[in-house]
């Protein structure tokens, strides 16, 4: 199998080299030149209001995790069993809204849903602070989930068929970035809560409720995605997008966009069947240890011997994996995909087994360990928001990437829910060793099937052709 090496290919090329930073001989600007101060706003805008809803998604798993390590759990009888139930409530949630609310993205558009689901999102938020029973945590954690799942299959295709090729990795990094800094000012937020007013887990819950109000006040009055437009045959809606808030009189690979029809099957064609297994694969290997080990993280750094000092390190974990975020962002676009995927994915895999053997350890060797996970899994944690945007066509990208979040909170959802349980039966150990084998696993399909994106234009990304024959834009290196 080929390894992520460039061979040419007769794939789509635009009129216009794609990469191209001169503008037009018109005088309009071009989508991957220097782009006009519009649209450079324009483009902040998006990436914000995007960014919001992955913000919101590492926000609203982290209060759930920090109401139950709080006043929460007593207040309410949480039983063991719907602990488990609602640490995976958000990821079961995630898994419907990925799979079916994608599909419904893809038939009628971006924009519409970009609204719909976060509102949604908004009064779960506020019912929250009502909740007398741990099932209704869970019930709204499912329908927050929903909506949750409906925005990953939105936002980060939207923002990605209007980002630039040679900066797309960093545009669409900074969400994955805005999922870390939301886990960690939410799990900040309950600390505090829990140090200092444990009596206030309500206000935990319903915090998530405040940046919804501001992201959907971010997010009013934007465009459709010219591409999707493209795709159903409104190429001049598309095209007079670009000029009005890109200001881009040349569309560049725009142009090379087909009209297709929305069908869910291609996805599981042959020409993307492999892209499809890919990208649910490596996504799954990079959240399930993730969402499982910090949900409970403070339980497992206790068994690995920091005692009373479990929550602060729980914190100081979180700070960890959001360092590692920002330097993968920092870097994807300079050194490639391939090469911050995989050692990073190896290298979550040789910590854990290491942090698994932390009883013929010092403990802080054990320590150590789990923090190098967590750093090791902030670097490659941008992926999720990269890959499988560029990956899938325009007519299915929304259902691409929700097919990829549904397989990875499905992933996720088990091991939340079954760590308790592992844990309980054979101790933290046997956790470390599985959520290990997790990431060798990951490591070795990302090596064998992991194309190298870096710098080339959606259109050819997306082609039909393998992804490892992709052709080289002129002056980028892969």
């Amino acid at each position: 199998m080929a390894s992520g090496s460039d061979v040419p290919n007769s794939g789509p090329r635009s009129s216009a080299d794609p990469t191209s930073t001169t503008s037009t001989a018109s005088g309009g600007g071009s989508v991957e030149g220097e782009l006009p101060p519009k649209a450079r706003a324009f483009l902040r805008r998006m990436t914000a209001a995007t960014g919001g809803g992955m913000f919101i998604d590492g926000f609203v798993f982290a209060t759930f995790a920090a109401a139950l390590a709080g006043r929460a759990h007593d207040a309410l009888h949480v039983s063991p069993l719907w602990e488990s139930l609602i640490s995976a409530s958000v990821l079961i949630g995630t898994f419907f809204g990925g799979l079916a609310l994608g599909y419904v993205t893809d038939r009628i558009g971006r924009r519409p849903m970009f609204t719909i689901d976060l509102s949604v999102f908004l009064a779960c938020s506020v019912l929250l602070l009502f909740v007398q029973a741990s099932w209704q945590i869970f019930a709204l954690g499912l329908v927050m989930g929903l909506a949750v799942g409906a925005d990953y299959s939105i936002g980060s295709p939207l923002l990605g068929e209007f980002a630039q090729a040679r900066k797309r990795g960093n545009f669409l990094g900074l969400l994955e970035i805005s999922w870390n800094v939301g886990y960690v000012v939410a799990y900040l937020i309950g600390y505090l809560i829990n140090s200092y007013e444990p009596g206030w887990w309500r206000i935990i819950l319903v915090a998530s409720a405040v940046p919804a109000i501001i992201c959907l006040f971010m997010r009013h009055g934007l465009p459709e995605s010219p591409r999707w437009l493209i795709s159903k045959g409104r190429r001049e809606e598309a095209l007079a997008i670009m000029r009005e808030d890109m200001a881009a009189e040349d569309p560049g690979d725009l142009i090379d966009e087909e009209e297709t029809d929305t069908h869910w099957g291609l996805l599981f064609s042959p020409d993307y069947l492999r892209r499809t297994i890919f990208a649910c694969t490596f996504w799954s290997a990079i959240v399930m240890p993730y969402f499982a080990l910090t949900f409970f993280q403070p339980d497992i750094l206790r068994s690995l011997g920091l005692g009373s000092s479990a929550l602060l390190g729980a914190l100081l974990g979180t700070v960890i994996a959001l360092v590692g975020a920002t330097i993968g962002w920092y870097i994807v676009d300079k050194v490639g995909r391939r090469k911050i995927l995989i050692p990073p994915m190896f290298g979550c895999g040789a910590f854990l087994l290491i942090a698994a053997a932390h009883s013929h350890l010092p403990t802080a060797i054990g320590a150590i360990a789990f923090f190098g996970y967590l750093f090791s899994y902030g670097i490659m944690s941008i992926l999720p928001g990269i890959y499988p945007e560029e990956v899938f066509p325009s007519s299915v990208r929304a259902s691409g990437v929700g097919v990829s979040t549904a397989a990875s909170r499905a992933a996720a959802a088990v091991g939340t829910f079954l760590l308790p349980t592992v844990q309980a039966a054979w101790g933290t150990p046997a956790v470390l060793i599985i959520m290990g084998v997790v990431s060798l696993i990951g490591g070795i399909t990302s090596y064998y099937w992991a194309p190298e994106t870096n710098g080339k234009s959606l259109t050819l990304t997306s082609h039909r052709t393998d992804p490892h024959a992709y052709r080289k834009p002129t002056g980028v290196a892969a």
